[in-house]
């Protein structure tokens, strides 16, 4: 459900946040050395084992959003790689969840590629042993130096693919993202309203904003996902991070239908009834609301903060981010680590693909991750902001991390949750299900993928 754009990081200190309360290194790794592509890694690679595989092509599947990471990363790549041809192929985030399955099964399989986290795409790579566990790479290389095991839980699995959170771990990303809210600084200045920093805050500032005649918060939601984020949002103020990962993960006894999913889908549905979200909403593209909040429409909008790059320029500067604090001072929202990047179990160049994922997590390809737009984790704390708001974004990132308070992506949940999510969320916002049924229909469809998970693994007892 999320979009593939991003942020950069402003100065501060990711990577020693990341990897406080560390658990132990690898903890619930579960592979043996027998079942690695090409064998366990126990040594960095060097540029002597790359060389000594001969003139070769490393093949590559990513998110078109990489495309600009991967334009700076391949140049690098090749110099110091230099007989290593790197051939990428990019599709859009849709048709790359939709084909990246059966791209890995095939015979001509991609040696690395990009899932997406949950039972949606990852667990069906796990499941169908297409991706290689990542565990021997990870100890060899200190990943677990900067990513505390929690982060890292978004990336295991059980090697049949039935459990997620635990087990061997098949990803990895440079990157962090989270959904927050962006603000139109001349709009709130001209009303006399101070950018939010509370949820109370953020509330009562939509309620004035509407009351002077302006349109509160842009939204495009006509790929269903993006009023689901604007649900998410919500939720976490009044669910705690900890009870909406173990529900995605499918911890037994959880659920999504309780009274504070409940009050934040009818919070939601309150705010379109009352117009806050503006007319048609539901024909506009989530890029086409970025576009034209970009251009002065609405008060406020909740999206990405991947977004923030292209709203500074097209703002001119007049664009400020926040989060809206808990009653607490904590925070919480929808957010994750970057895609995760796999090897692919048929991979015949390990070498070469570890070597690939050695320059793309280095601290010294970090700021190029930041100069093209997204927000890294690595770099040790060094890395520089590009405009106000994106270091705002990161400050405020900052934050969500020591706050633990990435509550992942809800479609993670099932196999068939993004179109669940999508659909009833379009109902409840058009009053075709009640807020209570929103979210019952989340815990049927988790409910059901569990039964089935249950009858495939007795199946195959």
């Amino acid at each position: 459900m999320k979009s593939l754009r991003w942020t950069a990081v402003a100065g501060i200190a990711l990577t020693g946040i990341l990897a406080t309360a560390c658990g132990v290194p690898g903890a619930g790794g579960t592979t043996v050395a027998s079942d690695l592509a090409g064998g366990p890694v126990t040594q960095r690679v060097t540029a002597e084992d790359v060389k000594a595989m001969g003139d070769t092509k490393l093949r590559v599947l990513a998110d078109a959003g990489e495309e600009n990471t991967l334009k700076a990363l391949v140049p690098l790549y090749e110099k110091k790689y230099p007989n290593v041809k790197v051939e990428v192929a990019t599709k859009g985030f849709d048709d790359l969840m939709k084909t990246v399955v059966n791209s890995m099964s095939g015979s001509d399989a991609p040696d690395l590629a990009q899932g997406n986290q949950g039972y949606g795409t990852d667990g069906p790579l796990v499941k169908a042993g297409l991706i290689r566990p990542l565990d021997d790479v990870m100890r060899t290389y200190g990943w677990e130096n900067t990513f505390t095991e929690g982060a890292l839980k978004q990336y295991r699995w059980s090697p049949d693919g039935s459990i997620f959170g635990s087990g061997s771990l098949y990803g990895i990303s440079p990157a962090t993202e989270y959904v927050g809210v962006f603000y139109n600084t001349d709009k709130l200045a001209k009303l006399g309203i101070a950018p939010p920093q509370t949820y109370a805050e953020f509330t009562a500032a939509l309620d004035r904003v509407k009351a002077a005649g302006e349109q509160p918060i842009m939204l495009g939601n006509a790929e269903k996902y993006p009023a689901s984020q604007v649900i998410g949002l919500v939720q976490g103020q009044n669910v705690p991070s900890r009870d909406v990962r173990s529900w995605i993960s499918g911890v037994p006894g959880t659920t999504v239908a309780d009274p504070g999913t409940v009050d934040a889908a009818r919070t939601v549905q309150d705010w379109a009834a009352q117009g806050y979200f503006g007319p048609g909403y539901n024909g506009i593209s989530s890029d086409d609301a970025v576009a034209k909040f970009g251009a002065g429409e609405g008060a406020f909008l909740v999206a990405g903060s991947w977004n923030a790059p292209s709203l500074q320029e097209n703002m001119n500067g007049k664009v400020g981010f926040t989060l809206p604090a808990r009653a607490d001072g904590t925070r919480a929202t929808v957010g994750s680590l970057g895609l995760g990047w796999h090897i692919g179990a048929k991979t015949k160049k390990l070498p070469a693909a570890v070597a690939f994922l050695d320059l793309l997590m280095s601290d010294e390809f970090a700021q190029t991750i930041a100069d093209v737009g997204r927000t890294p984790v690595t770099g040790a704390g060094k890395v520089k902001a590009g405009s106000p708001v994106v270091e705002q974004v990161n400050t405020i990132g900052l934050k969500l991390l020591v706050d633990d308070g990435q509550n992942f992506y809800l479609d993670w949940a099932s196999t068939t949750m993004y179109d669940t999510i999508g659909a009833k969320t379009q109902d409840l916002l058009a009053k075709h299900t009640s807020p209570s049924g929103f979210a019952k229909a989340l815990q049927d469809d988790r409910e059901a993928f569990a039964a089935k998970q249950r009858a495939d693994r007795k199946a195959a007892s």
